[in-house]
């Protein structure tokens, strides 16, 4: 005999509901009798998890001398139940040009962590050491899923740094690029804080296959500094994007391991704009390139013993921009943060001139999209199934440079760890 069918319903569900979404929905599965009291108590509220998109931040440079707080790009059913200014935030965070990533739900930013969806906010001790190794910078990349634990992770990684011609002359010892070295070593070290003991610790991951291949330095003025935003969790790993390479990050294991990034994008012409991110499938990486209006999507195929980069998509978007119709359709996002604004103030008249793309904002989480920035300041939707585009909007500042990064959103309705240190 079942030992837990001997328990009153209301006590079984009182066991139940100490469980995280992931293994209650596996004990939901168990019976009919334990579904039906899983059901009965609504101890499975999937509406609560990051399962939906609400919309993207994006994170301006300083403009004209002032500080201004993130736009937010959302979708019209969002609009009044998240507070996309984040103005909850004014007495404790003012620098948001340091909204530096998102994980499920909750955003990082300097100093603390923040959930706009619950109005949460949780400042973090200070690092250990911020002081990176020459030819290096370092970052934090953030880890969290409410289905497996309340609780998130901050890892403070030292990454590459590109050289911008001899600006950074003292700071030549790019390790990479030395045949004669390797990088990232093996046991490769960092300061990792966790929200479970609320303190910073070092914590080593093991190397596994081989160190990446000498890079030529040559190359490095082609592509952008790695960003904390360049960052991928997915399914208990963390990818954080290196310029010409990824690092996979397996958090329960702690090993690590060296992903080289797609060998087309070594004959890409011109400057490129790189993206690393999650949608359907998984890790997916694209780059823009030629003019800034080719576009080129891969996957990340993964099993126990490959790994290796499949074409998803290649398109010359520069026939798609001048045939734009540039106008607001009925589905459009709205925008919050830097002001807000309604559809009058956004919509603007279609340019005069062909576009091209200026940024890449983001991949839709759930579903093959990517989202694109233009030099017209518009926001598009590219369905790589399809290649069917969709106007979202309008940011509300004009200029390419002012953006520094973005944030695709997924609202976490469940209170986490951040609740007991806000």
């Amino acid at each position: 005999m079942d030992p837990a069918g001997l328990l009153p319903g209301d006590v079984l569900a009182d066991v139940l509901r100490r469980l995280m979404p992931r293994s209650l929905a596996a004990c939901r599965s168990v019976c009919k009798e334990w579904c039906a009291v899983v059901d009965a108590h609504r101890l499975l509220r999937k509406d609560l998890l990051p399962l939906s998109l609400a919309g993207i931040f994006v994170v301006y440079r300083f403009v004209d001398g002032e500080h201004f707080p993130p736009a937010f790009l959302s979708r019209p059913s969002v609009v009044g139940k998240i507070q996309g200014n984040l103005g909850y935030l004014d007495d404790v965070h003012n620098d948001w040009s340091h909204m530096t990533g998102h994980c499920n739900g909750l955003l990082l930013l300097w100093g603390g962590v923040a959930n706009p969806a619950t109005q949460q906010w949780a400042s973090l001790p200070r690092h250990p050491d911020r002081t990176p190794t020459k030819g290096f910078i370092k970052y934090d990349f953030l880890a969290y899923d409410p289905m497996v634990s309340p609780h998130f992770e901050v890892f403070f990684m030292q990454c590459v740094r590109r050289r911008y011609g001899n600006r950074y002359e003292n700071e030549a010892e790019l390790v990479p690029a030395n045949p004669n070295s390797e990088w990232p070593p093996s046991p490769y070290t960092m300061s990792a804080f966790s929200s479970k003991t609320w303190r910073w610790e070092e914590r080593s991951f093991i190397r596994e296959g081989m160190a990446p291949r000498s890079i030529d330095p040559k190359l490095l003025p082609l592509m952008k500094d790695v960003l904390s935003h360049d960052a991928v969790y997915w399914r208990g790993r963390l990818y954080v994007y290196n310029i010409f390479f990824v690092i996979r990050l397996d958090l329960e294991d702690k090993k690590y391991r060296v992903i080289e990034l797609p060998p087309t994008i070594n004959e890409a012409r011109g400057d490129i704009l790189p993206h690393l991110g999650k949608s359907e499938k998984g890790v997916y990486y694209g780059f823009v390139h030629g003019d800034w209006c080719k576009l080129q999507i891969w996957f990340l195929n993964e099993s126990i013993d490959h790994t290796e980069w499949m074409l998803k998509h290649e398109m010359d978007l520069k026939p798609l921009l001048e045939n734009f119709p540039w106008e607001h359709g009925y589905s459009s996002w709205f925008v919050q943060g830097v002001r807000d604004h309604n559809d009058e103030t956004v919509d603007k008249e279609k340019p005069n001139f062909p576009g091209y793309i200026s940024t890449i904002l983001g991949f839709h989480p759930y579903k093959e999209i990517i989202f694109l920035g233009t030099s017209h300041t518009r926001v598009m939707a590219y369905h790589l199934s399809s290649s069917k585009v969709e106007d979202l909007g309008c940011l509300p500042l004009d200029g390419d440079d002012w953006i520094k990064s973005s944030v695709v959103y997924t609202p976490c309705w469940m209170e986490s760890s951040l609740i007991a240190n806000s």
